[in-house]
């Protein structure tokens, strides 16, 4: 099983929400997702109160959130293993 594939804790959770809120970022934290071969990085979807999600990247180990991209019909998050078909 490699990094990706484990499960995100309820302990990175609180780290990773606790860094978001340190940043000043406001909103509900749709999806938590382990960046690929790493283990304190992580992708994370949230939204805010008029419904518009966005995607951004928080490292642990840099203490840092990085926006990647507003989700909508262009830009989609998936979460299952898109060659699983």
């Amino acid at each position: 099983m490699n990094l990706a594939d484990k499960e995100v804790s309820q302990i990175e959770m609180m780290k990773i929400i606790a860094l978001f809120r340190k940043e000043g970022f406001k909103g509900e934290y749709e999806t938590f997702q382990r960046v690929s071969g790493t283990d304190r990085e992580f992708f994370v979807v949230m939204s805010n109160e008029q419904g518009i999600k966005a995607l951004f990247r928080a490292s642990l180990m840099l203490n840092a959130v990085e926006f990647q991209y507003v989700l909508d019909d262009k830009h989609t998050f998936v979460t299952e293993d898109a060659d699983a078909s």
